[in-house]
């Protein structure tokens, strides 16, 4: 495998952003634990050109969604550890590329994780140029407590992927379709953009020893007979060094997903991010991990 694990530590942390509006540096996490049905994942976004913040939680857990958004609008100051949370949603940097912690104080729900890596990060390719200058990704195994009104408590630990980003984002190209496969190990992480007409690929197949980048991704999408919201996929994965992986996803519940809606002047795009059971023909194995669809409407 191709070791692209060498990464600057100073890519955790912020970067200079340039003139344009949309540029934006990004953290995300997510987390499944199927033997406790816990999942969830988390993103923290910083638009330093426009004076804004976004805090997105989402927590899954006895076929119930915790979820919690906040766009904090206003000037924010250049220190790190300040600019991570809004007072109810915390990130904080352990030792980069190594181990962060998160922190969710809601009214019904509590929320503390430790997120150590398992894997080396990765640099996840330049993808079709509309989402990220920089961006690199992560699995790990993180771990933590959920405390509900009244004093009932849950631990859970598991499997997860990480990533960060800096950049311009155009949240409205036609679509994009991302998956992240967690077993035993081996990670996938896959990003697939339609961006006028033409499909980019970007992502790795990620072990302990080394990352494989991606050469060609097919997609087949399940939605609802009813509701036509996506709930599962076919995915044929191929690496640069031959190897196919096949993989079916489901939503490990009815209610382990998120719709998100942006509205611009010439349509609205439809964002929906799920956390997923992966079964893997060519492994043999049940995995865990992400699936999320963007799509466009003009």
């Amino acid at each position: 495998m191709n070791n692209r694990s060498d990464l600057n530590i100073d890519d955790e942390y912020a970067h200079a952003p340039n003139e344009r509006p949309d540029w934006r540096e990004s953290y995300y996490f997510n987390w499944v634990d199927l033997d406790t049905g816990i999942s969830g994942f988390s993103t923290i976004g910083l638009l330093p050109n426009v004076n804004k913040r976004e805090f997105v939680f989402a927590l899954f857990y006895e076929d119930k969604r915790e979820v919690h958004f906040n766009e904090s609008e206003g000037p924010f100051t250049n220190d790190f550890a300040n600019s991570l949370t809004d007072g109810v949603l915390t990130y904080e940097l352990v030792e980069p590329l190594k181990e962060w912690k998160i922190t969710y104080d809601g009214k019904k729900v509590k929320f503390k994780m430790t997120w150590p890596a398992r894997f080396p990060a990765y640099d996840f390719g330049i993808g079709s140029g509309t989402s990220w200058a920089g961006h690199f990704e992560q699995s790990g195994s993180p771990d933590g407590i959920i405390e509900f009104v009244g004093g009932r408590k849950i631990h859970f630990s598991g499997l997860g992927e990480r990533d960060k980003s800096w950049g311009s984002r155009d949240w409205h190209i036609e679509n994009w379709y991302a998956l992240h496969a967690q077993f035993d190990d081996i990670s996938i992480g896959l990003r697939r953009d339609m961006v006028k007409g033409e499909v980019h690929i970007s992502g790795s197949i990620s072990t302990l020893t080394g990352h494989e980048p991606l050469k060609h991704v097919d997609l087949v999408t399940e939605k609802h007979p009813e509701s036509k919201i996506p709930i599962g996929a076919k995915t044929r994965v191929a690496g640069i060094d031959r190897s196919i992986y096949n993989i079916e996803s489901q939503l490990i519940s009815p209610t382990s997903f998120v719709r998100f809606e942006r509205k611009f002047s010439g349509g609205r795009t439809e964002l929906y991010e799920g956390m997923a059971v992966h079964r893997c023909k060519e492994l043999g194995k049940t995995g865990t991990g992400l699936i999320e669809w963007l799509f466009t409407y003009r």
